[in-house]
């Protein structure tokens, strides 16, 4: 299994964030993350009850839907992600004693690693290489894909802004992370990049 990203060194080590950075990015960490599908006939009661357990409603379509520490990412036809900050050994086990038979769950949590984007330049930056349109107009708060960047799978998610700049959540199978984390230090290099603790 690939380290961790804070056990490497990182683009920080290498270059010092010049002042001014414009672009910031952090690896999230101690993350829960597990995919739910819905079992055949199953959707209808599925949502109801992640409603009812959890205070969100499930994205009917690619969006983020978020409730307190837990977040349901849609990825597809009856597909999401769950994201839950700090339960990166519990999210999955908890999740299948609560759905039960409604729905299968697969642990991710070590098979993804998530970085969290922002900045005033963000979008120049995943611009070189998301081959989708990241304007406000078309990805607001609450959008998410499925797609590609620098041909490295990923999913990608926006956040409500974060000190009046676009915030952008990328997950990315923790394998291929040190590919994407050497293209996203190349593709910020020209605005200055800050590497923040999360």
């Amino acid at each position: 299994m690939a380290e961790s990203l804070s056990s490497r060194p990182t683009f920080a080590d290498e270059t010092p964030a010049p002042p001014g950075s414009r672009v910031t990015i952090a690896e999230r960490a101690n993350l829960g993350l597990a995919t739910l599908q819905a079992r055949k006939g199953q959707d209808a009661a599925l949502r109801d009850l992640i409603q009812q357990q959890y205070g969100v409603s499930l994205p009917q379509a690619p969006a983020i839907s978020r409730a307190g520490t837990i977040a349901f990412v849609g990825l597809g036809p009856h597909h999401w992600l769950a994201v839950a900050d700090g339960q990166s050994h519990h999210l999955a086990p908890s999740l299948k004693a609560a759905i039960g038979p409604l729905g299968s769950i697969v642990d991710q949590s070590g098979g993804y690693v998530v970085f969290r984007v922002g900045g005033a330049a963000i979008r120049d930056v995943l611009a070189k290489g998301f081959p989708i349109d990241l304007h406000e107009r078309a990805f607001p708060p609450g959008a998410a894909a499925t797609t590609v960047v620098a041909h490295i799978g990923a999913i990608i998610w926006r956040n409500d802004d974060h000190d009046g700049q676009p915030c952008f959540d990328i997950a990315v199978f923790r394998s291929l992370s040190r590919s994407f984390w050497r293209w996203f230090s190349d593709a910020a290099a020209e605005f200055g990049c800050e590497v923040k603790q999360h």
